[in-house]
């Protein structure tokens, strides 16, 4: 049996890593996202930015973290927020809960994935009932998959992504 302790202890004060590429981001709004972002992490945070060749005016970082569990989901309801930035958020596994990417693109809004241990995107059964039993048809079976797959999203942010290869990375050792 769990102690009071344990559960303070515990899930709670587990720590994941975790990683913020922000794929496409005008300058203005740079220091609007690294206020964002240090807010959420209670820690400063100053990323080394480069220039996004896929995104004409744009600009991309990354940054390593480890945060509590849920981080992923805060930072992706922060950034969200700014609008005209895309941006992958991806977080590691905890006690108990599967790693998750966020992905957001402007036109699209902003898409929520369980992820497995080999990388691949895991659909819930209660998603899959939902979409059977709305279903009616191939065609519309298919739209559902790709939209619980986050298609869409992935074929526009793929082509920022392999823009941004070889950029420098952020690592930020300590969070709140």
């Amino acid at each position: 049996m769990s102690s009071a302790r344990d559960l303070v202890s515990g899930p709670a004060s587990f720590r994941v890593s975790g990683v913020l590429a922000v794929l496409a981001c005008p300058p203005p709004l740079c220091p609007h996202l690294e206020f964002a972002v240090s807010a959420v992490l209670s820690s400063p945070v100053s990323l080394t930015w480069s220039e996004q060749p896929r995104s004409a005016g744009s600009l991309y970082a990354c940054l390593e973290w480890r945060a509590p569990s849920g981080t992923a989901g805060r930072l992706a309801g922060q950034l969200r927020r700014l609008g005209a930035v895309s941006f992958d958020v991806v977080e590691g596994p905890s006690p108990g809960c599967d790693s998750e990417r966020y992905a957001h693109a402007p036109d699209l809004g902003l898409h929520r994935a369980s992820i497995a241990a080999n990388g691949d995107i895991v659909v819930g059964e209660a998603a899959l009932r939902a979409l059977i039993e709305r279903g009616e048809g191939r065609e519309t079976l298919a739209r559902g998959l790709h939209r619980l797959l986050g298609t869409a999203w992935d074929d526009v942010l793929e082509p920022l992504r392999q823009g941004a290869h070889g950029a420098p990375v952020t690592w930020l050792r300590r969070t709140g």
